[in-house]
């Protein structure tokens, strides 16, 4: 009786994506991107440095991982989902901010896609762990 009950529970036949878990984690990813090209910016203006492109690919998957983890922790459930959401959010948003020409078909696009899903996903399961409660 009981095993009816929860399977015809309304909140687990719902929407179990929350578009603002989502929403607040794809800001904090490109917050803490804008972030830390301000401090790059100030670094290579004022000392004689340049910033290597695997630093910055590494910077931009740490952002991501960070929102991810965010938002996994303020969903309900399928924090790894919310997490895969925020990457493929972010991804696409960096991609139309960063060049106009968009290469979708190319090999190396989906690699960096997967990459960058990937890396949401693991954070979005750790802020799913982080959750008090």
């Amino acid at each position: 009786m009981i095993s009816m009950k929860k399977r015809n529970n309304l909140d687990t036949a719902g929407f179990w994506l929350q578009p603002m878990a989502v929403l607040q984690g794809t800001a904090v990813a490109l917050a803490l991107l804008l972030l830390t090209s301000l401090g790059l910016a100030l670094a290579v203006y004022f000392l004689p440095w340049q910033a290597a492109p695997n630093l910055l690919n590494l910077l931009a998957h740490l952002a991501v991982f960070a929102g991810a983890a965010w938002s996994g922790k303020k969903c309900l459930k399928k924090a790894w989902i919310h997490g895969i959401a925020v990457g493929l959010a972010s991804f696409v948003l960096l991609g139309f901010l960063g060049s106009a020409d968009i290469a979708l078909l190319t090999w190396l696009w989906w690699q960096k896609l997967l990459r960058m899903l990937f890396v949401a996903m693991l954070g979005g399961m750790m802020g799913g762990l982080l959750k008090r409660g």
